[in-house]
């Protein structure tokens, strides 16, 4: 079995909790899952294969995008509810701050492996692993297996797999730019390297505060101030930028842009653009 982890979400970025609430794929997310698609294909190498995936958005827009990236060798996604991630009940949706004001001391020590359980109107311990359980009773250990889930349900997948602790589980990295190749018992971490972020290729100045911006991977679109939160300040006609600033930008992977100043440092989810504004504005005299 490759067991895989959903792409990196906004909800990832915030240290916010979604638990059987959903959070879109951030751009490098969707980087990551492509990445792993194509690692996949090459472990494959033309064997055909089965996805399946938890239904929540997160994890089966992973799993489709790895689809993608293996044609015709794979079928549809599966869907099977027991790979959902844990339900944390009334924290669902809470921030890390959050959470540990409503729960003092919930994130030490052990805690900060234990903490989900223990969520008021949340799974338990032995509930969740049970259904995990149940789902590794029904699959083949065939290398062509490819599951798509979550980050607790990776970490008590793998504990159960290969017979460890329940402690030493829960303590697992749940990286997700990694494959997870379980085989006879053994479990080994293969490393995704091919990640291509998308770069910056034409930035425009429009009228009334916004710029257009086109990436190399074929997206772009229009800044707009008012989903950015943005206050830019630019001449009333288009220009472009000058050709030394236009190199700079070039040489940057999407990701580079604003990540000192805006929590999510990648495309917004709304406009598709915008979290590279400040970067961006710095060059023509605007602020964020």
């Amino acid at each position: 079995m490759l067991l895989v982890r959903h792409g990196e979400t906004l909800s990832n970025l915030e240290r916010r909790y979604h638990g059987r609430l959903d959070s879109p794929l951030t751009e490098r997310g969707v980087a990551q899952a492509n990445a792993i698609g194509r690692q996949i294909a090459a472990l494959l190498k033309g064997q055909s294969a089965e996805i399946v995936s938890s239904p929540q958005p997160r994890a089966l827009r992973t799993a489709e995008l790895i689809r993608e990236r293996l044609g015709s060798t794979v079928g549809p996604v599966i869907i099977d509810n027991r790979l959902c991630e844990i339900s944390i009940g009334e924290w669902e949706s809470l921030g890390h701050d959050e959470i540990a004001a409503c729960a003092p001391g919930i994130f030490d020590g052990d805690g900060r492996y234990e903490w989900c359980f223990s969520a008021p109107g949340g799974e338990t311990y032995d509930a969740f692993a049970a259904r995990i359980a149940d789902f590794l009773g029904d699959i083949d250990d065939a290398p062509s297996l490819i599951v798509v889930t979550h980050g607790i349900v990776a970490r008590v997948l793998r504990g159960l797999y290969a017979g460890l602790s329940r402690s030493v589980a829960l303590a697992l990295p749940i990286p997700q730019d990694r494959i997870f190749r379980l085989s006879e018992g053994g479990i080994e971490e293969i490393v995704v390297e091919d990640l291509k972020m998308p770069r910056i290729m034409t930035v425009l100045a429009l009228p009334d505060r916004r710029l257009f911006v086109q990436f190399d991977d074929g997206i772009s679109g229009t800044v707009d101030p008012n989903c950015c939160r943005c206050s830019l300040r630019v001449v009333d006609q288009p220009f472009s930028f000058g050709p030394q600033i236009m190199s700079e930008l070039q040489r940057c992977p999407m990701n580079s842009f604003g990540a000192d100043s805006i929590p999510s440092p990648t495309r917004c989810a709304m406009c598709g653009i915008c979290p590279m504004v400040e970067f961006l504005t710095s060059a023509i005299g605007g602020s964020c």
